[in-house]
């Protein structure tokens, strides 16, 4: 039978307290190219991701957690709004900011209604999630407005639609969990069954919405006020699973104990045996990064330690003890890893960023973080800033094993994001790195001939090929619609 997590249910929460302080005040916000400030608001964004509001904490905790984690998403709202006053940065800016408003500030929404702080209050004003959504659909529409057929474009549109079709979903099904009957008689009892899978319903809205604890408070009641329908071990599983792998909170109070929930309360379920697996696994992966971030801990300079989380900077090596080197590179690696298992990808992308830049001395190593770096941003659809890692790559350690790989994942992500001239290049150039007797040695290469032989194509023989078209906006089945009568027929400025 499942039982309680102890030293090891606090140990993400206490790493994630000291990579928020060390990552939040990475940046200034002084008068800095419009460039940087775009690079210091995604900062602040990914350093609020890894803040962990555990539910194992005291009121008063959390609610200095919420109040970090909004102050750090307003400080990033306040630099894009900054660089979109910029043509360059405008409809990223507006983008992001609307990606904000979407999701992870409904966690921070009402950080201190409970408080009675007065000053507080003024300062952190709580907002419904109806707010939050109008204001995510209006810079949304900002950013389609800007350039409707782009990446960013068709993102906002699309997300757009998912906020509206969300809201009404989740109404229509409110109005059904309000209108079920009491009693025994079959007409109550399908109206309760009803009212069980328009929780159920909500719960999944909230979940495609991003909007992660109102997700686990409709599981929640649904488990509680039909513990025997169908749908409730599934919804305390699912609570589990929200707490893991979107809030990263594995306490007692929180994913822990919504598993072994699942387990003592839907005893012979299918989700009970789930649940069993899953939190044996989980108690392994997390005992083995307590243990590495102990023996990194005995070698850390706490003095140094020290003045990084008040923002001074430290150079790497104060920070970690001589002669010590490979074994803590070795516990990063071992961490990391782990937190892949986890799907922590925010703790996991600071820990390669900690070999990458801090522990420089074993060049493997470094470069295999940076590598892992741009994978994971690939992984979690973070696309832009998982370019932005490949190239850190190509600039670091343009020797490393992993560099073509690394050109044709580019590539991928170029093509992603529209990027269609770029990713026609880029599937080019690993093409290109095979020579002449060496094509089986790449892994990707039939698949980058593929894209390269699509990309060439000229259905219409207008003179265009298919990636230019792409790029454009035109078709390449009309010789009339290409990028030269499209620059033709656009208004003059």
């Amino acid at each position: 039978m499942a039982k309680k997590l102890s030293t090891v249910g606090i140990l993400n929460v206490l790493m994630v307290y000291a990579v928020v302080m060390l990552i939040g005040c990475a940046g200034g916000i002084s008068v800095v190219p419009l460039s940087v400030k775009v690079q210091n608001a995604d900062r602040k964004v990914e350093a609020a991701a890894m803040v962990v509001i555990s539910n194992d904490l005291k009121p008063e905790k959390k609610r200095e957690l919420l109040a970090n984690k909004r102050t750090l998403y307003d400080e990033a709202i306040a630099l894009y709004i900054e660089c979109a006053t910029s043509n360059k940065y405008n409809q990223r800016a507006h983008f992001q900011i609307a990606q904000i408003y979407k999701s992870p500030y409904h966690e921070v929404k009402l950080v201190l209604s409970e408080s009675g702080d007065k000053a507080e209050s003024t300062r952190f004003p709580p907002r419904s999630s109806d707010e939050l959504w109008d204001l995510a659909v209006e810079h949304y529409q900002i950013a389609v407005d800007l350039a409707p057929t782009g990446y960013l474009g068709s993102r906002s549109k699309s997300s757009i639609s998912d906020i509206r079709k969300g809201r009404s979903d989740i109404q229509e099904n409110l109005r059904i969990y309000r209108n079920q009957l009491s009693g025994d008689d079959d007409r109550a009892r399908q109206t309760q069954d009803s009212a069980a899978q328009a929780l159920y319903n909500i719960g999944e809205s909230y979940m495609k919405l991003g909007n992660y604890r109102e997700a686990i408070e409709s599981y929640e009641k649904l488990a509680a006020e039909y513990p025997d329908h169908e749908l409730a071990p599934r919804s305390q599983f699912k609570v589990g699973n929200v707490y893991f792998y979107k809030l990263y909170d594995y306490s007692n109070k929180g994913g822990w104990g919504a598993f072994v929930k699942v387990a003592q309360d839907f005893e012979g379920s299918f989700e009970s045996k789930q649940a069993e697996t899953l939190l044996k696994k989980s108690a392994h992966t997390l005992t083995g990064i307590k243990q590495d971030q102990d023996d990194i801990n005995k070698y850390t300079n706490k003095k140094a330690m020290a003045m990084r989380k008040m923002g001074r900077y430290v150079t790497p090596d104060k920070l970690y003890q001589m002669g010590f080197r490979d074994r803590i590179v070795q516990n990063y690696q071992n961490i990391a890893a782990g937190w892949q298992k986890m799907e922590n990808f925010p703790n996991a992308v600071f820990c390669y960023k900690e070999l990458a830049y801090n522990l420089r001395g074993n060049a493997f190593a470094v470069s295999d973080a940076l590598y892992q770096i741009g994978r994971l941003y690939q992984l979690d659809g973070q696309l832009e800033n998982a370019i932005s890692g490949y190239d850190t790559l190509f600039e670091i350690a343009p020797q490393s094993i992993w560099r073509d790989e690394c050109v044709y994942q580019q590539a991928v992500c170029y093509r992603g994001i529209r990027e269609f001239e770029l990713a026609y290049e880029g599937f080019k150039t690993y093409m290109s790195l095979a020579g002449s007797n060496s094509i089986e040695k790449l892994r990707y290469y039939r698949e980058a001939d593929q894209q390269v032989r699509q990309m060439e194509q000229d259905q219409d023989e207008d003179g265009f090929m298919f990636y230019q078209e792409q790029e454009s906006g035109t078709s390449d089945r009309d010789p009339d619609d290409n990028p030269d009568t499209k620059k033709e027929s656009a208004p003059q400025a």
